[in-house]
């Protein structure tokens, strides 16, 4: 380091006449505002989101089919035989039929349904559909009761229930919508 030469084009002067550098500046902490808006921003949207989330899939209040309602349906009734050779032709074709849901042996309705399809109805909601079948039933004192198998009288077994009585029929039906029986 002693051989380091000087600059000519520097005065002595200058390079005697250095002032005390300045005390570092002391830096005084100032809380930030920012991580506060972040964090509340943070949980605003977490609360939105889980509210969303929750009303999403919180299962809706769905009327299903109770005991004299009135439900809109579309339906088709064909006899077995006739469902597995001509599946375009049923039987009976009914659409936008409005049925009040009760059973042909309630003593306190008209016209009610065959015992397989009122209680293939009870509990199902709008929307619903399906195919299922009904065995032969014989019910020719109409109690309810199949004569030959002391089962649940389930199809068509009364005399006067023509083309239907005594045949293993097959029912398509989808619910249309329900008005409930309270509700009239």
């Amino acid at each position: 380091m002693g051989n380091l030469k000087r600059n000519p084009k520097r005065s002595k002067e200058e390079t005697n006449n250095k002032e005390e550098p300045l005390p570092p500046k002391k830096y005084v902490y100032h809380k930030s505002r920012t991580s506060i808006w972040m964090v509340l921003v943070f949980l605003a949207i977490s609360g939105i989101l889980i509210i969303t989330i929750f009303i999403t899939f919180t299962p809706r209040e769905t009327e299903i089919v109770e005991k004299y309602d009135l439900v809109l349906l579309n339906y088709n009734i064909w006899v077995e035989e006739n469902h597995e050779y001509n599946y375009s032709n049923p039987v009976i074709e009914i659409y936008n039929a409005t049925l009040n849901v009760s059973s042909r042996y309630d003593e306190n309705t008209e016209n009610g349904l065959i015992l397989g399809f009122y209680n293939e109805l009870l509990g199902k909601s709008v929307g619903y559909g399906r195919t299922f079948n009904i065995s032969v039933t014989v019910d020719l004192d109409k109690d309810g009761i199949d004569d030959v198998t002391n089962k649940d009288a389930l199809g068509y077994g009364f005399l006067d229930d023509g083309l239907l009585y005594n045949r293993t029929i097959i029912i398509n039906y989808k619910i249309l919508a329900i008005q409930k029986a309270n509700a009239q």
